[in-house]
């Protein structure tokens, strides 16, 4: 099993700030659940403020979230009987449809060990259209979750990779010519050493 191994990136602008852990374990306290430990220790690194992945952390929001949430599920008959915890809501405006669109990111509490991530949101199911569907996927993994963002926001752009691979084609010649070089090199050594 995958723990804990979030790719936190030190951004001086933008840094990642944690919440303590008397400020966890309140929250837990409030909303009468046990987060897992992977949350957790997010939480820890960058439950106030993240320059990725932004959770809530206001108690009164949070209790709104799981209400919303099961709200939303129940219409749909889905997830009725699990014990969910929501730690995200977004809602906002589409211009492609001139609508709002939500998205809720929660754990499935009822599942053992380390619970799986769900996003239920609205998705566009026809650009002709123009509607949409609300839409339960199961990311499974909170840290690849996390990582692939970080991976978006901070990995190498797509220009530096170009350059990246035109420096290489532009080299490739002068090192194979310098390695043909050193071959003739060590032939005409043994040559003469015979």
């Amino acid at each position: 099993m995958k723990k804990n191994n979030f790719r936190f990136v030190d951004h001086s602008e933008d840094p990642n700030v944690g919440l303590a852990n008397e400020e966890i374990a309140l929250l837990q306290k409030e909303l009468n659940l046990q987060f897992p430990e992977t949350y957790i220790f997010y939480l820890q690194n960058a439950g106030r403020r993240s320059n990725v992945f932004p959770v809530e952390h206001d108690i009164v929001k949070l209790k709104k979230y799981q209400e919303q949430l099961k709200e939303a599920l129940n219409e749909r008959n889905l997830l009725n009987a699990e014990s969910l915890f929501c730690f995200q809501y977004n809602i906002e405006y589409e211009p492609l449809i001139g609508e709002d669109s939500e998205t809720f990111y929660f754990f499935n509490l009822s599942e053992p060990k380390s619970p799986d991530l769900y996003v239920f949101g609205d998705f566009i199911i026809n650009y002709d259209w123009r509607g949409y569907a609300k839409e339960l996927t199961n990311k499974e993994n909170f840290v690849d979750f996390i990582n692939e963002r970080t991976k978006k926001k901070f990995g190498p752009k797509l220009l530096k990779k170009i350059g990246n691979i035109l420096l290489g084609i532009l080299l490739a010649p002068f090192i194979v010519t310098v390695l043909i070089i050193v071959a003739l090199q060590v032939l005409i050594e043994k040559i003469k050493d015979q």
